[in-house]
């Protein structure tokens, strides 16, 4: 087993040297370019992933949309427990609450995992949520900036980060997820580990989504200035 873990750990150094990568240059959020592409369809748990190309980057935007049965409180307590995100949402090695949530926002610092032999990336972000006053809908947003608290040992702070959730009811208790983001990671990434991100991250999270709110500590939740539909 240790012989087998060096001949891996060999093989990661070899495809450093070989060149197979991707440099992220850009210090702002680049546009988006072409269309969606579907690249998980999975109809019985009514979950599909979508990723399109982004202009000057081999970098995809991701968006994931899933159905589940919870209340718009529920959902909110999910994503803003930061103690728990990690459990759930794949690469998200560390979340920390910075600034709890007040007048519809908070400030988090978080880490991503990646494989060895690249370093960690973390990011500062702020983030904001609003509701659609005939609708329902809540819509939450993350916006990564370079300065903050944080910047851990060891890891590399990504230039550009961000992350949407939008919950929309549709009636008799149940609402629609769309999960979109992207991210540069900064410095020097191989395309496909960046990529593998983009797929993994919202899949396993909108898979694990369900469970978490069914959690007790997500349930009779309210939050301040957040309306629930009536069904």
């Amino acid at each position: 087993m240790k012989y087998r873990a060096w001949i891996n750990r060999v093989c990661w150094a070899v495809l450093v040297y070989m060149g197979f990568w991707h440099v992220a240059v850009a210090e702002e959020r680049p546009a988006s370019e072409g269309s969606w592409v579907r690249v998980v369809d999975q109809p019985d748990l009514g979950l599909t992933i979508d990723t399109r190309a982004m202009q000057g980057t081999n970098v995809r935007e991701f968006r994931g949309e899933t159905v589940v049965k919870a209340t718009l409180a529920s959902l909110m307590a999910t994503i803003q427990d930061t103690e728990r995100v990690p459990q759930w949402m794949p690469h998200v090695a560390k979340v920390t609450l910075v600034s709890p949530d007040k007048d519809q926002h908070s400030e988090i610092y978080l880490v991503i995992h990646v494989p060895w032999p690249l370093h960690d990336r973390d990011a500062f972000v702020d983030v904001r949520w609003s509701q659609d006053a005939s609708t329902h809908a809540v819509h939450m947003v993350g916006r990564s900036r370079m300065a903050g608290a944080g910047l851990q040992v060891g890891c590399v702070r990504m230039p550009e980060m961000d992350m949407d959730w939008t919950f929309t009811p549709l009636g008799h208790g149940k609402v629609r997820v769309v999960f979109r983001g992207f991210g540069l990671p900064g410095g020097v990434v191989p395309n496909w580990a960046a990529n593998l991100v983009v797929t993994e991250l919202p899949e396993g999270s909108l898979k694990h989504l369900q469970a978490q709110v069914d959690l007790p500590r997500h349930q009779r939740v309210s939050m301040p200035g957040l309306v629930e539909p009536q069904n």
